[in-house]
C-alpha cells in the first residue's frame, strides 16, 4: 500500500484546496471504494426492489448476498494469505514466472472449498427454488475469488483496475435490476448481483494475467508453502472469524427473523453494524496516506542500514525514529477516529432515521461506533506485526480478538436489548489493547530479533 501512498501523500500536500481534497479523496477510492462500491449497489437493488419486489423477496436476496461474504471472507481467508505472501515472495526475488500457475491453484483451492461448503448448505439446509441454489452458489464462489483476485492486483498497486472493475460489475447489477427485478422477482435482483460480481471476477482475473508473465505450469505447487506459512494462514482463517462471530451469535439474540427459507438473520443489528463500520473511512485514507507511507520510510531505513553494515548508533537512531513514527501514526488515526466516533454517536438517532432504521438500532449503532475506533487501531496493529513477519503474535493476536468477541456477545445476550453491541466494543477495545502491548514488547527488541530472534540462518535445523 506504501507505493500509492507516496503519490497520494505528494498531491495532498500541494498548495491547493482541490489537490489537498482530491488526493484524500483517492485514498478513500484506493482504501475503502471496492467496499463501498459494493455496499451503494446493494443499497440502490434494495431500494429498487422496495416497489417491484415484495418483502419476503428482498429479506431473501439481503440475506444470501450477507452469508456469501461472510462464508467466501473465512474460508478464503488462509488460501489468500498464503497465496499474497507468495506473490510478495516472488516479486521480493524479481521471479514472477510462478505467479499465474499458483493464481489458477488458488482459485481451483478457493473453489474447491467453497462449493463444499457451499454445496451442503444451499443444497442441504436451507429450502430454494433450484435456479436459486444455482445462482446463490455461484455468487458464493465468484465473491471468494474476488479476495485472492484484488490482493493480487493490490501487489501491482493497479488500484484503479482495482476500482473500475468493482464500478464496471455493480454498475452493471444496479442497472440490470432495475430493468429485470420487477419481471423476475428476487431471484431476478440476485442473478443480476451475481453477473455483477462475474464482471469484477473476469475483469480483475484478465489484468492479473496479463501483468504477470508466466505459464500455467504447477498451479499446485504453491500448496507446500501452506507448511512453511502455516501460522500465517491460521491468522487469516482466525482474525476474519472473529471480524464475523458476533454477527452468527447474534442470530440467536432476540430480534432476530427466521425467512422461510430456513436462513436466519438480525436486521436491527446488522444494519447498525453496517453503518458504524462506515464511520473507519476517513481514518482508513489517512493510514494509507500518512501513516503507513511514514512508516515504511521508517521499516525501510531501518533495514537497508543494516544491509549496508551501518554502525551501532545508526541502527539504535534508526530504531527511536521507528518507533516515534509508530506513534505519531497511532495518534494520528486515534484521533481522527475519535472524531468520526463523537460526531456519530451524537448523530445516532438522525442517522438511524435517515437510513429508515428503527429506533432500537441507535444503542448498538453507538455502541458500533465506539467498537470501530478500537478496531481500526487494531488492524494498525495487527499490520505492524505483519511487516515485521512476527506469525506467531500476529495468530495470538487474532485468537485473542475471536475468543473476545464471541464471549464478550455471547455474554451479552443475557443483557437487555439495548447492550447489543457493547460485548464487539468491549472485545476491539481489550483486542487492541493487548495488540498494542505485544507490539510494543516487540519493537523494544526489535534489533535482538533482527539479528537473532526472528533470523533464520540462526534457527534450529529441523
Amino acid at each position: 500500500m506504501a507505493g500509492i501512498g507516496f503519490a497520494l501523500r505528494r498531491m495532498a500536500r500541494q498548495d491547493a484546496l482541490s489537490a489537498n481534497l482530491g488526493g484524500f479523496g483517492y485514498a478513500v477510492l484506493v482504501s475503502s471504494g471496492p467496499w463501498l462500491l459494493t455496499c451503494l449497489a446493494l443499497a440502490g437493488i434494495e431500494w429498487i426492489g422496495h416497489d417491484v419486489l415484495a418483502q419476503e423477496s428482498r429479506q431473501r436476496f439481503s440475506v444470501i448476498v450477507t452469508y456469501n461474504f461472510s462464508f467466501s471472507l473465512v474460508i478464503s481467508a488462509p488460501v489468500v494469505l498464503v497465496a499474497t505472501r507468495c506473490v510478495a515472495d516472488a516479486l521480493f526475488s524479481r521471479d514472477l514466472s510462478r505467479i499465474p500457475g499458483m493464481v489458477v491453484g488458488a482459485l481451483a483451492l478457493i473453489f474447491g472449498l467453497l462449493g463444499v461448503a457451499g454445496g451442503a448448505f444451499y443444497g442441504l439446509a436451507v429450502e430454494m427454488s433450484t435456479a436459486e441454489r444455482m445462482v446463490a452458489l455461484i455468487g458464493l464462489l465468484l465473491t471468494g475469488g474476488i479476495w485472492l483476485l484484488a490482493a493480487c492486483m493490490s501487489a501491482l498497486k493497479s488500484y484503479a483496475t482495482i476500482a473500475s472493475a468493482f464500478a464496471g460489475g455493480m454498475g452493471l447489477a444496479l442497472t440490470l435490476s432495475m430493468l429485470l427485478a420487477g419481471r423476475f422477482g428476487g431471484t431476478g435482483a440476485l442473478s443480476c448481483f451475481t453477473l455483477g460480481l462475474a464482471v469484477t471476477f473476469f475483469v480483475l482475473a484478465a489484468r492479473v494475467f496479463a501483468e504477470y508473465p508466466g505459464t500455467l505450469e504447477r498451479p499446485f505447487a504453491f500448496l507446500r508453502d501452506f507448511r512453511r506459512y502455516r501460522l500465517l494462514a491460521a491468522a487469516g482463517l482466525v482474525y476474519n472469524a472473529g471480524i464475523w462471530v458476533d454477527k452468527w451469535i447474534m442470530w440467536a439474540a432476540p430480534g432476530h427473523v427466521l425467512i422461510p427459507a430456513g436462513m436466519i438473520t438480525h436486521p436491527a443489528y446488522e444494519s447498525a453494524m453496517f453503518l458504524a463500520y462506515l464511520t473507519i473511512v476517513p481514518a482508513m485514507a489517512l493510514f494509507l496516506v500518512e501513516v503507513e507511507t511514514r512508516f515504511y520510510e521508517a521499516y525501510v531505513r531501518f533495514y537497508r542500514d543494516i544491509e549496508q553494515h551501518g554502525t551501532m548508533e545508526e541502527i539504535r537512531a534508526n530504531h527511536a525514529e521507528l518507533v516515534r513514527v509508530l506513534g505519531r501514526g497511532i495518534r494520528s488515526i486515534a484521533v481522527v477516529q475519535l472524531a468520526c466516533c463523537l460526531m456519530g454517536i451524537l448523530a445516532a438517532p438522525a442517522i438511524v432515521r435517515a437510513t429508515g432504521g428503527g429506533i432500537e438500532m441507535v444503542p448498538i449503532f453507538r455502541f458500533g461506533v465506539l467498537g470501530s475506533l478500537f478496531h481500526v487501531l487494531l488492524v494498525l496493529m495487527l499490520s505492524v506485526l505483519a511487516y515485521f513477519d512476527l506469525r506467531q503474535a500476529l495468530l495470538k493476536t487474532a485468537a485473542v480478538f475471536l475468543t473476545l468477541n464471541a464471549a464478550l456477545t455471547f455474554a451479552s445476550l443475557g443483557l437487555s436489548p439495548e447492550y447489543q453491541g457493547y460485548g464487539y466494543f468491549m472485545a476491539c477495545l481489550l483486542s487492541f489493547a493487548f495488540a498494542l502491548h505485544t507490539v510494543v514488547v516487540h519493537l523494544e527488541r526489535l534489533p535482538y530479533l533482527t539479528f537473532v530472534g526472528n533470523n533464520p540462518a540462526l534457527r534450529p535445523a529441523r
